[in-house]
């Protein structure tokens, strides 16, 4: 499939058709929007096609010079060449200041193979319109060592506080990762025994927030697929179905995650602002594995007040989207993050949390046994349900804080390889995270 133009009376007056397979499937008058464009990947051709928008007649709305390397788009889906991407102001939608991301990187390498998640990350945008209370990704360099950036391109003056109200796009994105790809050599890609390989959409952001970080996000993954590289999709938004042709035609290439730390609504509305409700979540991973899309699921951070009844009724909820890894970690009382989360809990009326936090916060030997606890009483509730299987996030600090088997056990579980297969490059088959069973009453814990 491919993009196809004629000029009329000027150089400047094109029109534009979209063939495919010989075959005209579309025609433009004028110069289509990046929303129309993005979106016939989607309507036509096998569903690892795409318009590929370097050298395809295409004009920058402001200047009218021919996009032939790096694009933008303003609000309206108005394509702009890169000189005019960078001097564009940017616009507010809902709240949320809206601009183009400069940034040069394409794929990055990542230690999230740690946690057995993968060896490289894409993140399509810059920032997220979730506003998660607990989240890490302001205090990492991508945001933190990025300020005078953000300041020009989004006014933001703290990027922790302003987290949630920022966001820019990486319109080109698709373009420059099939040219990537193109010219690295396969053997170069970074592959560890955990990460496999593996290539994680996103880590700093949630790639199907809305419409065009989903389109930015489709082109991204069918590169990476045609190019058979492992991907793993980890979203917070049901718009993720939107893709299941892709992933269909991907078959263990992708699977597909969801973020639900638990099924009480008002308090994830607290922590995770303007994110879809964790039963939106599930409906969406359960549409996914119907219709043969492998899945699982990320159930972090978990708050301090959870029991036993519900991690089972979490698990329960889990283990009917079929045969599923979950990922689990508790929640670590770090950072000015961790402050919001406090005050959004106690805004929210969940004193009991908020008191919990605060201890936590207060008393590093109490957020220990919290953990441990925590985290030996999800892999005794997992045991119940035949087919889940549960690997386990301990934090560095604490194995710092433990010795003996106690520590040994904690660093055998961050040393496991999650329990997923991929095909493809990165292939292998990881083992569920050893259960910490008794050794949690050991004395010489802390």
């Amino acid at each position: 499939m491919h993009l196809a133009w004629a000029t009329g009376d000027s150089w400047f007056d094109r029109t534009f058709t979209v063939v495919d397979d010989g075959t005209e499937v579309a025609s433009f008058d004028n110069q289509p929007t990046l929303d129309t464009l993005r979106d016939l990947d989607r309507q036509y051709g096998d569903p690892t096609d795409r318009l590929d928008l370097w050298q395809a007649g295409l004009l920058c709305t402001e200047c009218e010079n021919e996009l032939n390397g790096r694009f933008g788009a303003d609000s309206e889906g108005n394509l702009l060449c890169w000189d005019c991407a960078m001097d564009h102001q940017g616009t507010t939608e809902g709240g949320v200041r809206v601009n183009t991301d400069p940034t040069k990187s394409v794929i990055s390498e990542s230690h999230l193979h740690t946690k057995s998640l993968c060896d490289h990350v894409v993140n399509v945008v810059t920032g997220c319109k979730h506003g998660c209370e607990f989240c890490y990704v302001p205090t990492t360099p991508a945001i933190d060592g990025r300020d005078q950036m953000l300041a020009e391109q989004a006014d933001v003056e703290d990027p922790q506080s302003d987290w949630g109200s920022y966001l820019l796009y990486r319109d080109d994105l698709p373009e420059r990762l099939g040219n990537l790809l193109e010219k690295r050599d396969p053997s170069e890609r970074k592959q560890t025994k955990r990460g496999r390989g593996v290539v994680m959409l996103s880590s700093g952001t949630d790639c199907y927030q809305d419409r065009r970080a989903a389109q930015i996000t489709r082109g991204v993954v069918a590169e990476l697929v045609s190019h058979n590289i492992p991907v793993r999709i980890l979203t917070r938004s049901p718009a993720v179905v939107r893709d299941i042709d892709l992933f269909q035609t991907a078959s263990d290439r992708v699977t597909v995650g969801s973020s639900i730390p638990s099924f009480e609504t008002p308090l994830v509305r607290a922590m995770e602002p303007n994110a879809p409700s964790p039963m939106a979540r599930w409906e969406a991973l359960d549409r996914l594995r119907k219709a043969g899309v492998p899945v699982y699921i990320s159930m972090s951070p978990t708050y301090p007040t959870m029991d036993e009844g519900d991690f089972h009724e979490l698990l329960s909820y889990f283990r009917a989207l079929g045969e599923i890894v979950v990922f689990h970690e508790p929640i670590n009382p770090r950072g000015k993050n961790f402050q919001q989360c406090l005050a959004a809990a106690k805004q929210a009326g969940y004193d009991d949390v908020a008191a919990e936090l605060k201890r936590m916060q207060a008393d590093h030997d109490y957020w220990i046994d919290y953990a441990l606890d925590q985290l030996t009483t999800v892999q005794q509730v997992a045991k119940r349900f035949d087919g889940l299987r549960v690997h386990s996030w301990p934090d560095d600090e604490l194995l710092r804080s433990t010795s003996g088997k106690l520590q040994s056990a904690l660093k055998a579980m961050q040393q496991a390889v999650s329990p997923e297969s991929f095909i493809g490059e990165g292939t292998a088959v990881g083992q569920q995270s050893p259960p910490l069973n008794e050794i949690v009453q050991c004395p010489d814990m802390h």
